[in-house]
Order: structure tokens, then C-alpha cells, then sequence
């Protein structure tokens, strides 16, 4: 939270816009640290390589709550004009970094390919929505002569 605050009044990025961007990719950042590691952990096996049981609700319920809990960074990455590719390639390398440092910190919690498959899509969902509402917008606009 720190560093967002600290993004915004520093007044770097230059622009309002840009700064108010980052400092809530900042927050979103810290919200998904906390969320992540600040919970309890559910005793599972220290890694899980199979793909989704769609017969079980929990597994479903999880897969859901990892798309929703990315979709706010693809948001911010299209409000950054960030490409599609970017998206991508955050949600995904934010993705392995939890899951990643989830197992090596042998904390309790599961290194999923579910998460990561899920919260790569939560981005590209997000980033997706957003452009669209942007192109939408954008064409409704008046041309400022």
C-alpha cells in the first residue's frame, strides 16, 4: 500500500491518469499477496498437475474465485493501454510466481495448474472486457474539431 501511495504523489508517471493507474495496480498487487498467502492454508498435497474436475463444486467454486481475483489486472493493463499479449504474459507470470513460490515455501497451499490456468484467463477476461468497453466509448465519443 506504500508504494502505491508513494506512486501516486511522487507524481511518477507524469500524468494523473497514468499514476492513478498504477497506484491501483499497486493495491491489486498487495490485495492478491494478502489474499494468496494471508489465508489459511487447506492442507492439500504441495502440488496438483491435473486439470479441472468439473464433477466437483469446490474445485469449480476455486477456479471461479482465481478468474475473478485477475480480472482486475487485466483491467488495469488495458486502462494502461497495455497490448493483449501484456495481458497474457502478466497473467500468466503473476500466476507461476505464486504458484511457483507457494510450493517452494512449502506454506501449506497447493501449487495449482487450476490457479494458473484460471488466473492467466481472469486477466485476458478482464483486459478483454475493458478494451471493449473502451472501443464502445471510444466511438460514441465526439469528435473534438
Amino acid at each position: 500500500m506504500v508504494i502505491a501511495v508513494l506512486t501516486f504523489v511522487t507524481g511518477r508517471p507524469r500524468r494523473a491518469a497514468h499514476r492513478v493507474t498504477a497506484a491501483l495496480g499497486w493495491l491489486w498487487a498487495a490485495g492478491i499477496v494478502g489474499l494468496t498467502f494471508g489465508t489459511p492454508p487447506g492442507g492439500g498435497q504441495a502440488i496438483n498437475v491435473e486439470l479441472l474436475n468439473v464433477g466437483n463444486t469446490a474445485d469449480i467454486k476455486d477456479f471461479l474465485v482465481n478468474i475473478a481475483m485477475f480480472v482486475p489486472g487485466g483491467i488495469l493493463l488495458a486502462a494502461a493501454h497495455a497490448g493483449y499479449r501484456w495481458a497474457c504474459i502478466v497473467g500468466a507470470l503473476g500466476s507461476l510466481t505464486i504458484e511457483v513460490t507457494q510450493y517452494l515455501t512449502a506454506s501449506g497451499r497447493t501449487a495449482d495448474i487450476n490457479d494458473l490456468l484460471a488466473n492467466t484467463a481472469g486477466c485476458i477476461i478482464g483486459y478483454l472486457c475493458a478494451a471493449a468497453v473502451r472501443k464502445t466509448t471510444s466511438r460514441r465519443a465526439p469528435n473534438a474539431e
